[in-house]
């Protein structure tokens, strides 16, 4: 079994890591979600276990998900 590990690195101010934070407690099985401040902004990280090809898609779709909703708060805050 593979691990995948994925790292978006927001513009945002680490204040705003609780924002999708409710998000994460639905996560599928074998997949992790990590919000970190680093240097004052906001990381998150993402880890899954891939066993089938499916896994990938799962973490794609986590992925957007996340990055959705980053988005969402920096055009609320015209970034």
């Amino acid at each position: 079994m593979k691990k995948l590990k994925s790292r978006i690195v927001t513009r945002l101010d680490c204040k705003f890591i609780n924002a999708v934070k409710p998000d994460d407690v639905d996560v599928p099985s074998g997949v992790s979600i990590r919000h970190e401040c680093v240097g004052g902004r906001w990381v998150v990280e993402v880890e899954c276990q891939v066993g089938e090809p499916e896994d990938i898609l799962t973490v794609k779709n986590t992925l957007d998900d996340i990055v959705r909703a980053i988005q969402v708060i920096e055009r609320a805050l015209s970034l």
